[in-house]
């Protein structure tokens, strides 16, 4: 019961530490915890995570993943089963046998880490965020900005998709400005270098630039900042990329 009691407070501090940006529903969970196994090998060497513990947090997170999709719903059904099969055979009546409901079996489990799977996340997570390399760009790109600062909107958040216009294929960006003036756009094409595209006050912004002389397809970059009181300010966005041409 000791054991028990421990666990429960530990696991009870570590939601406290992390419930602002870290999902309370398991399906939730599934959802961000893929998505940070997904992002965390763009943005971990450049935050300081060696290439060993990016491996290390891939099985966690992996482990941690299968747990919440596989084990534990097949575990609770076990367990509904067998309640469900002793009531009958306890209680029940009929003139056939009934066997045993045998129990889930998983034959291709993922290796199971070490325990302690969410104070190495909350710890690795905290690292990134005090690290040179860190930006509130990559913080929003990897999930962990709780969402209390989220109404700060520190970067815009841009989304952007290629659509055919009136006079061909074209760029849309799209974002919302969160009480800001506008947004400064640039753009840099085939990895030139950045270059300043517009301010706009009004989304979402269309780039209906034809292609460079000479091009048949650009790859275009876009990062945008705030603009407010005719000065643009903070950090870029994450860059967007367009293809053109394709």
């Amino acid at each position: 019961m000791m054991l028990c009691g421990q666990l429960n407070l530990a696991e009870a501090l570590l939601i406290m530490t992390i419930n602002s940006y870290f999902p309370t529903t398991h399906d939730q969970q599934i959802v961000w915890l893929s998505h940070y196994s997904l992002k965390l090998p763009v943005y971990g060497a450049v935050c300081g995570i060696s290439d060993q513990e990016i491996q290390q947090s891939q099985t966690d997170l992996t482990y941690y993943i299968w747990m919440l999709q596989h084990w534990h719903p097949s575990v609770q059904r076990d367990a509904k089963d067998s309640t469900v099969y002793k009531t009958l055979m306890v209680s029940g009546s009929g003139n056939e046998t009934i066997n045993y409901p045998l129990p889930s079996v998983f034959p291709n489990a993922p290796a199971a880490p070490k325990p302690g799977i969410k104070n190495r996340l909350t710890s690795q997570i905290n690292r990134i965020k005090v690290s040179l390399g860190y930006t509130d760009a990559m913080g929003y790109d990897l999930g962990i900005i709780s969402s209390m600062n989220t109404t700060e909107h520190l970067v815009p958040i841009p989304d952007v998709l290629v659509e055919l216009g009136n006079s061909g294929q074209r760029a849309v960006i799209s974002f919302n400005l969160y009480g800001h003036d506008g947004v400064w756009i640039e753009c840099r094409i085939n990895g030139g270098e950045w270059t300043f595209l517009a301010i706009d006050t009004l989304k979402p912004y269309y780039d209906e630039r034809p292609l460079a002389e000479g091009n048949i397809h650009e790859t275009r970059e876009y990062r945008l900042r705030w603009w407010d009181n005719r000065v643009p300010h903070g950090e870029w966005s994450n860059v967007q990329t367009a293809l053109i041409g394709i």
